[in-house]
């Protein structure tokens, strides 16, 4: 999966360059922090292993359909691409490739259906601050401007986004890899520092849908989720082509 989201990503991104002046408009770099509540479950495996060790047949369902919240933290950079940053066009693509680094992990609550659980007495709070924790991240997104002006630009729009993430916390049982899939929306505004570049300031709300595979663990089988994705992007843009020539103050 990281090698197909990273061929994609670089097609995308070269067929971008190789157009010309049609994908003239601006490039630079971008930075964003995003905060991540998804709703999982425990692993076919871990529902396995608790039958061959002789529980139940109806503590183990009730553990089957168990609901687990959890909280990731995102810092992600990289490269972003918008065809029309300054231009007085109604719509415009944005793209970005970026390294994705997630920096914090935390169990919020653990639901079983006839089982309450005390989470707080748990303990379930991951530090991975000291653990490899890294992606790739792509993000598309058809911005309609709503707002033209020779300082401004407000906009608003659809994205999707895909990332892939490996955690290894140097253990057994807690290494493994994350595919998800987003979308939503999101808004932004360009700022115009002068005739080549724009400060780009925004965010979104993306409903994330991922899978999980425990790549190191014996606890290997897939596990699916689902949340909502808030995140704050900020980017530098160099504009060439067309917005080169944009009058601004």
């Amino acid at each position: 999966m990281k090698q197909r989201l990273w061929i994609v990503s670089q097609v995308t991104l070269t067929l971008v360059l190789l157009t010309g002046p049609a994908f003239a408009g601006g490039w630079g770099p971008y930075f964003s922090w995003g905060q991540e509540e998804p709703s999982t479950g425990f692993p076919n495996d871990a529902i396995d292993f608790l039958r061959d060790l002789g529980l139940p047949e109806n503590i183990v369902r009730e553990v089957e359909a168990a609901n687990v919240d959890v909280s990731l933290t995102h810092l992600t950079f990289g490269v972003m691409y918008e065809s029309a940053p300054a231009r007085d066009k109604l719509m415009s693509y944005r793209g970005t490739l970026g390294f994705d680094i997630a920096t914090s992990l935390s169990v919020d609550d653990i639901t079983i259906p006839s089982l309450p659980i005390d989470i707080d007495g748990l303990g379930f709070s991951f530090d991975i601050d000291e653990c490899s924790k890294y992606g790739l991240s792509t993000n598309h997104t058809l911005a309609f401007g709503i707002i033209r002006t020779d300082r401004l630009k407000w906009w608003v729009g659809p994205g999707i986004g895909l990332t892939f993430n490996y955690y290894d916390y140097g253990t057994e049982f807690l290494g493994f890899q994350r595919d998800a899939k987003a979308g939503g929306g999101e808004t932004g505004v360009n700022l115009h520092l002068g005739p080549g570049m724009t400060l780009c300031v925004g965010g979104g709300i993306h409903w994330r849908a991922f899978g999980l595979a425990a790549g190191s663990s014996d606890f290997g089988s897939f596990v699916w989720g689902n949340g909502p994705l808030y995140f704050i992007q900020v980017s530098l843009l160099f504009r060439t082509g067309p917005d080169r020539g944009v009058e601004t103050p």
